[in-house]
């Protein structure tokens, strides 16, 4: 085996993540490395890190004293070759597998967004360059480089009528958009979300916004002037929070997670932080307290999964890194949990899910297909 190959299997050492095949395979390099003299390493690096491998690995030889070991037996280094051969073999294969997947690997989503005015132009936020991007009704739109879409009202500016026109930010399969509404609230829209809204809430006894999908808000506070989020199923009336709906069409239930604050659901179900409503299709809110940081994770740059079922998982990377997922035979039951990085390619996150032997994926294009 080469360096590259022998400094991944000591990376997946370190990691726990060593197969019992990949095991093998380490020890039994190792063993007629050790016996070897002969046998160099080209990266010095890498010596140094196998050095201190070989101090918890239960090899046959201490690496420190290799060069004063004999060499081992003609019968035995024959054994150890066969058997080095047979796992470097299969080990090949499974790289050339692995290669496969990193050759057809699928990229992370990112700031993508169309913003829909009240004339009916439908403006992509990917491809319009940063600044003023319109204006109506005494409300200036503009585009940060850091996919932010900011309304602020324009000074002294008379519109000359008291209608109300209303805009619509939505984001794609593997998109992603933050968005400052006129009164100063931030909403932040993951994959496959859409956000309506008012361009001014100065006429409004209250500030009503209608989402579809999830979105995590900050609001701000105006006592004089509520904020009410109506998405499938319920409504969130709030003063001044922050929050996270998540209101996919394909979820079971519409989930409202509350950070900071209080809001209320329905007119009737108050919600205190660190608490989660679960509004299932069927209707009846049940109340529990859950982990924040796990529901608000990707906006965070992360994919956490806390004993979650793999179909749940593949929703969310079927929506963000856009692909189309399907199963072979019926889905694996077992849970999963982890944390991964949300810009990672999906490669690194389907490999670290089938760590347990428990699923397994071919990927063709952007399809996914996972196995038992």
């Amino acid at each position: 085996m080469d360096d590259k190959q022998i400094k991944s299997l000591i990376e997946k050492y370190h990691n726990g993540t060593l197969s019992d095949l990949e095991k093998a395979i380490l020890e039994s390099w190792y063993n007629q490395y050790a016996a070897d003299s002969r046998l160099n390493l080209t990266d010095e690096a890498l010596e140094r890190n196998l050095e201190k491998v070989s101090s918890r690995l239960p090899l046959k030889y201490s690496y420190r004293h290799k060069r004063l070991w004999p060499r081992i037996a003609a019968a035995a280094s024959i054994t150890i070759v066969m058997v080095a051969g047979l796992f470097y073999y299969q080990y090949r294969q499974s790289s050339q597998q692995v290669n496969l997947v990193v050759q057809q690997d699928i990229g992370p989503g990112g700031n993508k967004a169309y913003l829909t005015l009240a004339d009916g132009k439908k403006i992509s936020l990917t491809d319009a360059a940063n600044g003023a991007i319109a204006r109506q009704a005494g409300i200036a739109i503009t585009k940060t480089a850091d996919g932010q879409l900011i309304y602020s009202v324009v000074q002294n500016e008379h519109t000359g009528t008291a209608t109300t026109d209303y805009n619509t930010i939505e984001t794609p399969k593997g998109g992603q958009y933050r968005v400052q509404l006129p009164d100063g609230t931030e909403v932040w829209l993951n994959a496959q979300s859409s956000l309506r809204f008012p361009t001014s809430f100065e006429a409004l006894d209250e500030r009503r916004v209608e989402l579809s999908g999830e979105g995590y808000f900050q609001v701000a506070k105006n006592k004089a002037h509520p904020f009410i989020v109506k998405s499938s199923g319920q409504i969130v009336k709030v003063l001044g929070t922050h929050f996270n709906i998540n209101s996919y069409a394909d979820e079971s239930a519409t989930k409202t997670t509350l950070l900071e604050g209080l809001v209320q659901l329905n007119g009737q179900v108050l919600l205190k932080p660190g608490e989660q409503a679960t509004l299932p299709a069927s209707g009846g809110i049940s109340i529990s307290r859950v982990d924040v940081d796990e529901a608000v994770a990707w906006k965070n740059g992360k994919f956490v999964f806390a004993d979650e079922n793999i179909e749940s998982i593949m929703r969310k990377l079927e929506r963000w890194y856009n692909v189309e997922v399907s199963y072979e035979g019926a889905p694996p039951t077992e849970t999963f949990t982890a944390s991964i990085g949300r810009f990672d390619n999906i490669s690194k996150i389907l490999d670290k899910l089938s760590y347990t032997n428990n699923v397994h994926f071919k990927t063709e294009g952007r399809r996914i297909m996972v196995m038992r």
